[in-house]
């Protein structure tokens, strides 16, 4: 059997949720299968890490002079020519295919909350993701909140819904001892106590809502903000981090590389998470990883992932978010039973499971 793959979300630089989905779940099938044919596209330059494979992996480069649609049409036209049996898309689908189409549908907040994305973002995304479904024989998901909300969206569609729960990098997101913890804080400048949010600064995070939230605080510990700049709502997130009252307790790292993510991850006194959807939250199982305490939005996805390893807050109620942020900075055994809790709930998870399951559907 020959199974199509792509490659270009995996092979970006600067990664994130998707992307690194995308790349995990590649490296795996590598480690997983040795007996069927694997025909990986990408565009450009390919990342060293990604040229190394078994001999029943192919790697094919599609050239597009173009910046946009290298799916949609570039490897439309090869898969057209030159058709596979199966063909994976582990997140936007081709316009045009033969065979079997299995698609990741990570998550429909563009269609349940509109009006946190980019008109142009929404707009491409909706019709990205109708024309995902319309063309898969079976669908992969990662979060059962997301299977409820393709069946909602997407009531027509009759076919295969798997879930399959993402991982996180055990070799890299674990427990510091305290000197190391206290090294790292000291090389990067950093405060010895510190909240942590990781991830796009963007209105689709809430992190408006956290920074508003952290100003009615004790702020007896600063708050850091890692992660680039999004595509909608960055400039209300700086001018309210500006805010003379709480500038001085506020630092924005910008893009942390992934030779330091981990390590600021485990160096956190607690980690919040206040997105008010998502399809999944990667950084909650690395900060259960790393026995950090966690607070988080009281949504289902949450719920599925973190249990009862998270102290919950409402995203949309910004007194009850600057509540249980003082809470967790002034209740030691509240920190501790989180802790232990989500470093537990944290061993449920790995790549290596998300790609067994994953690749069992594709072939099933």
């Amino acid at each position: 059997m020959t199974i199509g793959l792509e490659a270009t979300r995996a092979n970006k630089k600067y990664k994130t949720g998707t992307e690194w989905y995308a790349w995990h779940l590649l490296q795996q099938f590598k480690k997983l299968d040795h007996e069927n044919k694997f025909v990986v596209y990408y565009n450009n330059i390919l990342a060293d890490a990604l040229k190394e494979t078994p001999a029943n992996f192919v790697i094919k480069n599609l050239p597009w002079p173009f910046k946009k649609f290298w799916t949609h049409m570039r490897l439309s036209l090869e898969l057209i020519k030159n058709p596979v049996d199966k063909f994976f898309a582990s997140n936007a689908v081709p316009l045009l295919t033969k065979g079997e189409v299995i698609v990741t549908i990570h998550d429909l907040g563009f269609f349940r909350n509109p009006e946190l994305y980019h008109p142009l973002e929404r707009i491409y995304q909706q019709i990205s993701h109708k024309l995902a479904v319309k063309k898969a024989k079976k669908i992969v998901t990662v979060s059962e909140a997301t299977k409820k909300d393709i069946k909602k969206y997407f009531p027509k569609y009759k076919e295969e819904i798997k879930v399959t729960h993402l991982g996180y990098n055990a070799d890299t997101f674990k427990i510091l001892e305290k000197h190391e913890k206290m090294q790292f804080i000291d090389i990067h400048d950093l405060p010895d106590d510190f909240f942590l949010y990781i991830g796009r600064l963007e209105t689709k995070k809430n992190v408006a809502n956290l920074i508003k939230a952290y100003k009615k605080t004790n702020r007896k510990w600063p708050l850091v903000l890692g992660g680039r700049p999004g595509n909608f709502g960055y400039d209300e997130i700086e001018r309210l981090a500006n805010d003379p009252e709480i500038k001085d307790d506020i630092i924005i790292l910008g893009y942390v590389s992934q030779a330091n993510y981990p390590r600021l991850m485990a160096s956190a006194r607690a980690f919040v998470f206040p997105s008010k959807f998502e399809g999944f939250g990667i950084p909650l199982i690395e900060a259960m990883a790393c026995k950090v305490p966690i607070l988080a939005s009281d949504i289902p996805v949450f719920r599925e992932v973190a249990v009862d390893s998270a102290l919950y807050f409402d995203p949309d109620n910004i007194d009850d978010i600057a509540q249980k942020m003082d809470k967790i900075t002034t209740d030691e055994k509240l920190q501790e039973t989180l802790a232990i809790k989500g470093l537990q709930r944290s061993r449920q998870f790995s790549w290596e499971k998300c790609a067994r399951e994953t690749l069992d559907f594709i072939l099933k």
